[in-house]
């Protein structure tokens, strides 16, 4: 496992959001937003120079876990007036029952990819998982779970390969659909995600492009398998600010290695660079000074939101 030495990070003040933004994200029209305003005292939003609501970025994520909540049949009476706290508290503990056996969900993902079932019983699963649990949790915890599952289960002949192409496309429709389109706050940086020539998987990808995006950034997915220059080109031409490299275990880790340290010499010494996957794991120690590693897309996330980030190659 890869260890991260994190250096002290200091949260930066966050920009307000519109009413459109907070509706996209938590997916709470704005009758339901003004109605819970004079009922619950909840969110209260500042006005702007020409008078629109704004929000601040801590009540998105509130109303963010208190969707979820009411996903699970809680109701507003119930939950909107609690506190921060509350909330999270809540719906671990609703995740704790879902997850107490995590090979449930495991064997029911494996289930709708087996023949004779359903031929949309995976989009219906991940759907419905991506509405109760959140689109962010989705990502963090359950995909990563799901991708090796099945590609276990393909390695050892219990699913033909074209179940495994039938998963992974679904995966893209369904996050696809299910990622906000959103004005980006203009504070954060851009970033561009993508794959070294050879490491055809792309759900890495997806996975980030999905967690980023729910960040506020603008995030750029060029797929997988971008040359170098490629990317150059395209930090150049969009104004890139980071550079987000999946990779996976089937991608050699010297093929890895020798694309991060080509970018990292090509590209402007302004422009972060980050590496994340199964694939990075063998070279904690074997890359240059400027290159960012991460063991999942929360990691990452937490990064495009601070000053600092934490990181492994730190030796300057």
């Amino acid at each position: 496992m890869i260890q991260i030495k994190a250096k002290s990070i200091k949260e930066k003040p966050l920009p307000l959001v519109s009413q459109e933004v907070v509706e996209q994200t938590t997916g709470l029209n704005r009758e339901v937003l003004r109605k819970w305003e004079l009922r619950y005292h909840f969110p209260v939003p500042t006005r702007g120079a020409r008078g629109q609501r704004l929000y601040s970025q801590d009540d998105v994520f509130r109303l963010q876990l208190i969707k979820q909540l009411m996903n699970r049949d809680m109701r507003p009476g119930k939950v909107v007036p609690l506190p921060l706290a509350d909330l999270q508290a809540l719906l671990a503990d609703a995740r704790a029952v879902v997850s107490r056996d995590t090979g449930e969900s495991v064997d029911l993902i494996l289930r709708c990819l087996t023949p004779g079932a359903p031929v949309h019983a995976v989009r219906t699963y991940l759907e419905r998982l991506i509405k109760v649990e959140g689109l962010a949790h989705f990502v963090e915890q359950y995909l990563p779970m799901f991708n090796l599952a099945v590609g276990n289960a393909w390695e050892a002949g219990k699913l033909g390969v074209h179940a495994e192409h039938h998963y992974t496309a679904t995966v893209f429709h369904v996050v696809g659909r299910a990622m906000p389109i959103v004005a980006p706050l203009n504070d954060l940086p851009r970033v561009l995600v993508t794959t070294p020539p050879g490491e055809i998987h792309g759900l890495g990808v997806l996975a980030l492009q999905a967690e980023l995006t729910l960040q506020g950034a603008y995030c750029v997915s060029l797929g997988t398998q971008t040359p170098p220059q490629d990317v150059v080109s395209a930090v150049d031409d969009l104004g890139i600010a980071v550079v987000a490299i999946s990779a996976s275990e089937c991608l050699p880790p010297d093929l890895m290695r020798s694309y991060m340290v080509t970018l990292r010499k090509t590209l402007p010494e302004s422009c972060r660079l980050w590496a994340g996957g199964k694939g990075c794991e063998p070279l904690a120690l074997q890359l240059p000074a400027g290159i960012e590693l991460f063991q999942t897309v929360a990691q990452a996330a937490l990064a495009l939101r601070t000053s600092a980030a934490p990181h492994i190659n730190n030796r300057h």
